[in-house]
């Protein structure tokens, strides 16, 4: 997400079909235009405070986490086949992909999400009438770049000896820290994320992630974000705000080289898709698989 000064841009929603229906069942709001006066209520008080541009294009409503249809089918599969798989979505602002990854069958009780700000997860509770009551997923706010949030440990090698029991005692606890879930996590979803950080930044970010991944066989981190044939930095050209956009070589090697220092411990994959809305660049699809 990247702050932006404007106003909504309403002529920028849109809803597909299986996105439209989603809202409608999950909102219980069946008529499509008290569906869009919801939205953009929640919308519109939601952008007064953070004025991001997911938000003025109304693209925050869309399915990031199925823009890779076989990293999402392998998300659900480790839902059913592994008991213990825990599911962090990073950056999740108003949760709309772990809601769908849940709706599809991932267990809710192993679900965390996880963004810089509490007001984004309550945004998601009015925006789908729902609360901690009623959709009790552990929601942990923090700065991903706070050494006190998460740490930067080397990845496990093996299984933590910390049991999945604990883990859910510490999570009912309402955390201050990702820490405790150091080689838990079967799955990290983290989408619109890395392109709004400097590449100093972006690898830090990815050596956190990498030590909260669970060592087992086939537990990955994947998502999408906005990337290039080739690297661009201070690619929004905005005083102050620093991003780097990595292209596919530079991501596989980042993580396989700087992160996980030497090939054959993951499998990384990374591809350009669809134009983004910045010049010379493409949404950039990519996983990080434990081998």
């Amino acid at each position: 997400m990247a702050l932006v000064s404007a106003t909504l841009s309403f002529d920028r929603f849109s809803l597909n079909g299986e996105e439209l229906e989603f809202y409608r069942r999950n909102t219980q709001i069946h008529d499509d235009e008290k569906l869009k006066e919801h939205v953009f209520d929640v919308s519109q008080r939601a952008f007064e405070i953070f004025p991001y541009h997911c938000i003025r294009t109304f693209s925050f409503l869309r399915f990031r986490i199925r823009r890779s249809e076989s990293d999402y089918k392998r998300l659900l599969e480790l839902g059913r086949s592994r008991q213990d798989a825990l599911f962090l979505d990073l950056g999740c602002c108003f949760g709309n992909d772990l809601r769908k990854a849940i709706e599809d069958g991932f267990p809710a009780h192993n679900v965390i999400a996880s963004d810089l700000r509490a007001e984004f997860w309550n945004f998601g509770h009015e925006l789908f009438k729902s609360n901690p009551a009623t959709f009790p997923v552990t929601f942990i706010p923090g700065d991903v770049l706070d050494q006190s949030f998460i740490s930067i440990q080397p990845p496990l090698q093996n299984r933590p000896v910390t049991s999945l029991d604990s883990v859910r005692s510490l999570l009912r606890a309402k955390p201050q820290s990702l820490d405790f879930l150091r080689g838990q996590l079967s799955v990290v979803h983290a989408s619109a994320f890395f392109h709004l950080f400097n590449k100093d930044e972006q690898l830090v970010i990815a050596k956190k992630l990498a030590s909260l991944l669970s060592p087992v066989p086939g537990s990955f981190i994947f998502g999408s974000h906005v990337g290039a044939s080739k690297p661009l930095e201070d690619a929004n050209n905005k005083p102050g705000m620093w991003f780097y956009l990595h292209s596919p070589d530079t991501w596989k090697e980042m993580w396989e080289m700087e992160v996980f220092q030497g090939k054959g411990v993951v499998r990384v994959e990374a591809a350009l898709g669809e134009q983004a809305e910045l010049n010379q660049t493409r949404i950039m699809r990519w996983s990080v698989t434990r081998f």
